[in-house]
Order: structure tokens, then sequence, then C-alpha cells
């Protein structure tokens, strides 16, 4: 079964590294921008306060000497002094004096009572200085001194506005540079991880991809160095091991192309023809015609489990096998049981196949046969319909004694004998539908008498139409065998 590949993420290392990279830039940024807010604003409300405590002072020496004036004096520096303090210049700016007793507010914005002058004495006590007034954060600045106090307050608001303003600006200087930082440092992760890992990449997807051998080039970091250093010895490896497989295979090939009917050799009282595509470079798929002394003609065609190299050492042992027991005895159904028998004994794993004899004797114009589960084939007499070699038996290496029998077929000269395995029949186009063993007795049927070389053409020009172009998923062999005359005795 093959592996299925594993949906892959839809971002790369490098992105992770810049994204990773990029949050701490810019969170460092905005850490350092809001403290900073936070710092400037700490910082101008000390400079406020330190400035009101001042106005404070110089108010207190005049409010002290026109105490000993009358009281309206008092109130009308007060309002004076507020009256030429406008909102824009100083935004909520409020001035309460005691003095004998006596509270004075300035009236000039219209903020003096009772109220606010408990709020001022409230926020100057507080540890900061700041309070509420008239529902306005207030900073307040005293001085205290022979019986006088004197408070001013102003509010702060105004004073954050200009910081938060100054803070942006800034800010905008600060993130301008960050942005140019990040440019940089995206470009380096680029440069020093994604573009080499992108080139380390596309190495193992050659590799994968067939190319074996291919090497990753040079890296400048240590771990890239060492990881491509990895894939170039695995790559190598991979080359290595290729070759010795595939020499392995092209012997195994030569080992096996001996093991079948050389092209051209003369059978006497047949002609064959044969196709036999490997799925794998050699085939678990076996075929033979065999001259016996009496005359007859043993033909065979054997489809072990599975395709490679472990199939064809089955196929070759079975070659063996099937000509010591035609040696012994020719019937088709106790050649195969014999077969049966001795592959067993081997203990092969899973050394399971089907295996299809006939044996024609041209005196008796008769073909006998014996299936152990193989792939029907099909006898076509003159203009008749072909007639089918259904399985005899269950498949060989099952079970150690089980039971052939042999079935005859009348066939004269002329007749032809279509033997194919089932990667024939089953051969799929890129729909999943087989190619299967009704089109197969249709074809037959169609070239009837022809040749051997022709029927086998037919049918396998049938099958590469049905496939498409799509190599065959199993071990592909069919062969025709035609019946001449009377067999020379004697194995030439």
């Amino acid at each position: 079964m093959e592996g299925t590949t594993p949906a892959l993420p839809r971002r790369g290392i490098g992105f992770h590294a810049a994204v990773a990279v990029n949050v701490v830039l810019f969170a460092g940024v905005a850490g350092f921008l809001a403290f900073d807010a936070a710092r400037e604003t700490r910082q101008r409300e000390r400079e406020k306060l330190a400035a009101l405590d001042e106005e404070a002072m110089t108010l207190h020496q005049a409010v002290a000497h026109l105490a000993h004036h009358s009281p309206d004096e008092i109130q009308a520096f007060v309002d004076g002094v507020c009256g030429r303090m406008t909102d824009a210049a100083s935004p909520g700016h409020h001035i309460v004096a005691e003095a004998g007793g006596r509270a004075y507010q300035a009236r000039a914005h219209g903020r003096d009572s009772d109220d606010t002058a408990r709020a001022v004495r409230a926020a100057a006590r507080a540890p900061d200085r700041r309070g509420g007034l008239q529902g306005e954060a207030v900073v307040v600045g005293t001085h205290t001194e022979g019986g006088v106090r004197v408070f001013v307050a102003e509010r702060l608001d105004t004073l954050r506005r200009e910081v938060r303003a100054q803070v942006a600006l800034r800010a905008a200087g600060v993130l301008a540079f960050g942005l140019v930082l990040a440019a940089a440092v995206n470009l380096t992760v680029y440069r020093l991880v994604t573009r080499p890992l992108r080139r380390l990449v596309r190495t193992l997807g050659a590799i994968r991809a067939g190319e074996l051998g291919a090497q990753a080039g040079a890296y400048n970091s240590r771990e890239l160095a060492v990881l491509a250093a990895a894939v170039n010895d695995m790559s190598r490896a991979l080359a290595a091991d290729g070759a010795r497989r595939r020499a392995a295979i092209a012997h195994a090939r030569r080992v096996q192309e001996n093991l079948l009917p050389k092209p051209g050799r003369a059978v006497p009282g047949v002609t064959i023809a044969a196709v036999h595509r490997p799925a794998e470079g050699v085939a678990g798929d076996y075929y033979d015609a065999v001259p016996l002394a009496d005359g007859s003609v043993l033909v065979c065609v054997a489809d072990v489990v599975g395709h490679g190299v472990p199939a064809a050492m089955v196929a070759a042992v079975l070659k063996v096998l099937v000509l010591d027991a035609a040696d012994r005895d020719p019937d088709p159904g106790r050649v195969v049981r014999r077969v049966n028998a001795r592959l067993t004994a081997l203990g092969i794993p899973d050394g399971f196949a089907s295996l299809l004899v006939a044996r024609w004797c041209p005196e008796q114009r008769t073909v006998w046969y014996a299936s152990a589960g193989h792939e029907p084939g099909l006898l076509s007499v003159g203009s008749a319909p072909p007639v089918p070699l259904d399985a005899t038996g269950i498949l060989l290496g099952v079970v150690d004694d089980g039971e052939w029998e042999s079935h005859a077929v009348p066939a004269g000269p002329g007749a032809t004998l279509v033997l194919p395995t089932d990667g024939v029949t089953e051969a799929m186009d890129a729909d999943g539908v087989q190619f299967g063993r009704s089109r197969l007795r249709e074809v037959v049927a169609a070239v009837g008498g022809a040749d051997p070389e022709r029927v086998v053409g037919a049918v396998d020009a049938a099958v590469r139409t049905h496939l498409a172009g799509r190599p065959p998923d199993d071990d592909y062999t069919l062969v025709a065998v035609r019946f001449l005359t009377r067999a020379s005795f004697g194995r030439s």
C-alpha cells in the first residue's frame, strides 16, 4: 500500500521566524512607547506642581500683605490674578486664599463655591496633591505661612493631551525606525534561514522524485551545513543502493529471460507467441512449452502472488518443479499435484501461485488441462466461440495435499490455445474499470484461427488501448499456442 503524504503547513519556518522576531520587536517598541508616555506624563506633572507651588508662594506674599488691609482688597487681588489668566493659557486655573479666618476664591471664571474650596483643600492634603474638581482631574500647589494659606489649582487634561501629542510624534519616529529595523531583520532571516532551507528542500524534492545522488550546496551556518552533509550522505547512499538494485534486477531479468522460451525457438508441433511485461523489472509470471517423449506437447503458464524479485525466484522454482513432474507423469492433474506437494514442502513464505498446465496430444486431437486457480485460458477451434479452461482446483501452496483433476477438450491441428495471467484481464483504466474476461473472449473470437502472433498482437493492442498510456499494475503475460501436426518425438 502506498503511503499517504500528510498535509503540509501553509507557512514555512522562515515565516514563523520572521513573525516571532517581529512580534518581539514591535512588542518591545510598544512597551517602550508606553513607558515613555508614562514617564513623560509624570515628569510634566511634577514640573506643573512645582510651578503651582511657586505661584502659590508668590501669591502668598501679596495676600499676607493685603491681610493687614481690608478683605475686599484680598478678593480684588485674587479676582485680578485669575482674571488675567484665560482658560486657553491656563485651563482650569483657580485660586483659593485663606486669611483672617476667611476664604477667598477667584470669581473670574465662575468656579467659586464652597464645594470647590473643599475639593481644592482635599487635593492639597493628598500625597500626590491630585484630586477632582467639577468632574476634572486637578493638581494643587499650596503655600502656608503666618496664618495665611494659598491654593492654586489647575486641570490636568490639557497637560496630558500635550504629553500624548509629544509622545505620538516621538512614536511616529520610533515606529519608522522600527519598520526599517523590521525590514532589515526580515531580510536577514530570509537570507540566513528561508533561502537556505528552500535550497535544501529543493534538493530533498529532487531525491524524492528519483534524482538519487543529488547534492545540497554549501551553507554558512553550522546547523544547516551539518544537515546538508547528512542529506548528501543519504543521497549518495540511496544512489549506490539504487545502482546495486538496478544491477541485481538486470541480472535477475537476464536469468528470467533464460527461463522463458527463446523467441523463434522451434517447439515441434506448435507455434508460440507471447508478450511478457514485468511490473517491476522482473516478473512472477512464467510460461513454457515442452515437447514430450510421446509426441505430445506440454504448455503451462503460472502467476506467483506478488511481483518483483521474490516472485521471480518462486517462478524459477516452479519451472524446475514443472519439468521434473512432467518427466515423471505428463498428466496435467498429476503434474499440478506433484508441483504443489514439492512447493509446500519448501515452505517458501507467501509462496502462493496459480498454474495452468495443458497437454496436447495430436494423435487423439485432444487437450487435457488442469488449473490451480489460474485465470481461465481460451481454446479457439475454427469459427466456434472460444472455450474457457476454468480452474479445476485451488491455488498452489495453500494445502500440501490438494487435488486437481484433468479435464479434456477436443482440439485438432489449427486450434489455438490462449493463456493469460490476471494482469491482462484485471488491467484497469483511469476510472478503475478492468479489461475483463468477456472483452478478452471478444478479441480472441474476432481474430479466430489467426496465427499466434496476430492473436497476441490483437489482445495486447486492445489492452493498451484500455490502459490509455497507464502502466499495468501487475505482471502482464499473454501466451498463444497454435497446434500444428503430430510433434516429433524427443525434445529440441
